[in-house]
């Protein structure tokens, strides 16, 4: 291969993240190869690499992690931007809406009756505030259901919480599915069991081999479930459960992977004043997988699309 420099190797990076992305070979959060590799591969020195991944990080195709490497930016950022292939996705979309007998201009009124034509209740199950927050947050603001927290304990009653009697659909995560289901078919409804997305799981367990990873979080019972679900991920020592007016945020290390849970933003910010931190913060945007972002908007669908039949019967 000829020598080339920095703009040649950002080219080619550039290229092949967008292929990647779009054939599914590569996936948003997904680590590039090391310095020396790629430098190795390209025939450059590393300081070569080093100035292409910083065009490209400016470009917003990848995120650059002090002492980490370079990672790949979801196409759909919640900061904005985002990936050129986010308009052709959407021409993508347009053409086969087209194809369906559905002008172009009218997929957004479309769309819109197929999630809100009539308020969708999901009463969502776990065993901690900070679980329950997550999950009741993602599925209002991501999907526009009416969500409601149940502790899951409260299932044990004599009386089924009203949240689960008057839901359309029971959301839990695995760890609680048998107890969930139990109750959905007492109760003659629906019932999904959410799982997280790969990507988060494995910015945890990267954080793990290098070293103390931290978690602030709301609930005193969120340690124990936090470290059963990534027992299998590494060390549980190197897992750090604070508690806001607990504990002291200010023992968490400046550099330290730190994910403080939806729960805590809001009395983190208001603690720390407007500064930084704590520690290296990882705030992903969306906890939920694909699979169950699917299963959640079959559901979803579904159910305003059986609306919109009843209406017109």
């Amino acid at each position: 291969m000829p020598r080339i420099g920095r703009d040649g190797v950002a080219d080619a990076l550039r290229d092949r993240i967008v292929s990647g992305l779009h054939v599914g070979r590569l996936r948003g959060g997904q680590r590039l190869p090391s310095t020396r590799a790629l430098a190795a591969e390209f025939g450059v020195n590393e300081r070569v690499v080093l100035a292409a991944l910083r065009t490209l990080a400016d470009e917003g195709f990848v995120e650059l992690r002090p002492r980490s490497g370079a990672y790949v930016v979801p196409p759909h950022p919640a900061g904005g931007g985002g990936l050129p292939d986010l308009a052709g996705w959407l021409v993508a979309m347009l053409v086969q809406a087209r194809a369906r007998g559905l002008a172009p201009r009218e997929v957004s009124e479309y769309v819109r009756r197929a999630l809100e034509t009539r308020r969708v209740r999901a009463a969502c199950i776990e065993c901690n505030r900070d679980q329950l927050h997550l999950l009741c947050s993602e599925l209002a603001e991501d999907h526009g259901f009416v969500s409601e927290s149940v502790e899951v304990d409260d299932l044990r009653g004599a009386e089924t919480p009203l949240a689960a009697r008057r839901a359309d659909v029971l959301v839990t995560t695995l760890y609680h599915a048998t107890e969930v289901q139990a109750v959905a078919d007492r109760l003659g409804k629906p019932w999904i069991a959410v799982s997280l997305r790969p990507d988060v799981m494995d910015d945890v367990a990267r954080g793990m081999r290098e070293g103390p990873v931290y978690y602030v979080a709301t609930d005193p019972r969120f340690e124990a479930k936090l470290r059963r679900m990534l027992g299998p991920l590494g060390p549980a020592e190197r897992v750090h459960v604070l508690v806001v007016d607990r504990d002291d945020l200010s023992t968490i290390p400046d550099d330290a992977p730190t994910f403080v849970m939806t729960s805590a933003r809001e009395r983190v910010a208001a603690l720390l004043g407007g500064r930084s931190g704590p520690g290296r913060p990882i705030q992903p945007h969306r906890f939920l997988s694909d699979d169950a972002a699917r299963a959640l908007l079959t559901f979803l669908v579904r159910a305003n699309m059986a609306a919109l039949a009843g209406a017109h019967a």
